[in-house]
């Protein structure tokens, strides 16, 4: 009986084994399967240029892609494209432009996804012009010992606003730092702390122990 037992549970352990190995192959092989569809995803316009982005339409578009399934499915879950825009755009009175999405300015999630159609093909997008502005970089820190030199190096930099507030921003900062444990001499990279783009975008601050 014993016997009869074992070689029932053998035969049923045997198959479910094979049922588990059948099901995992075809599932590798499902996710290494190409296969091309369609898929609507929200865009979000990356400016390169000297202008800020205000506003854009249409926030999501249809994409026609090929890819592996798990590559597709990845691409579905993160539901987000993002597109590098022209350095340059030529805007009407209105501030809007109208800029064609090239395939090759779409940066996906997932990089081995082929797009193969977009739906819209043009995005409409509302810019301010932004303008170049040199300011003083200004240190904000605490906990400064008395007895140390601090140079920020650059001491200035780009800045690129709109033109209606180049008469009010004067100066930028740095992110805030604590130098109280700070005894001698030091170099610390800081970043800048700005609404809009600066080149550089962070600067070093050069410690120096004063000598008597």
């Amino acid at each position: 009986m014993k016997k009869a037992f074992d070689l029932i549970f053998y035969k049923f352990h045997y198959k479910v084994l094979a049922l588990l190995s059948a099901i995992l192959l075809w599932l590798l092989a499902t996710n290494k399967e190409i296969t091309e569809t369609e898929l609507r995803v929200k865009v979000s316009p990356l400016s390169r240029g000297n202008y800020k982005i205000i506003d854009y339409f249409p926030k999501e578009i249809n994409l026609t892609v090929e890819g592996y399934r798990k590559d597709l499915l990845i691409l579905k879950e993160k539901n987000l494209v993002r597109i590098l825009l022209p350095e340059k755009i030529q805007t009407n009175e209105s501030g809007t432009a109208l800029v064609k999405i090239k395939k090759d300015k779409l940066l996906l999630p997932v990089s081995s996804v082929k797009v193969k159609k977009i739906d819209p093909s043009y995005l409409r997008i509302k810019a301010e012009k932004l303008i170049k502005k040199v300011v003083p970089v200004k240190l904000e820190a605490i906990g400064i010992r008395k007895n140390l030199k601090l140079i920020l190096s650059p001491n200035y930099v780009i800045v690129y606003i709109p033109e209606k507030l180049k008469n009010k921003v004067h100066f930028v900062r740095t992110e805030k730092i604590d130098l109280s444990s700070i005894k001698g001499n030091a170099e610390i990279y800081l970043n800048i702390v700005s609404n809009y783009k600066v080149e550089p975008s962070r600067v070093k601050l050069i410690i120096r122990k004063n000598r008597r």
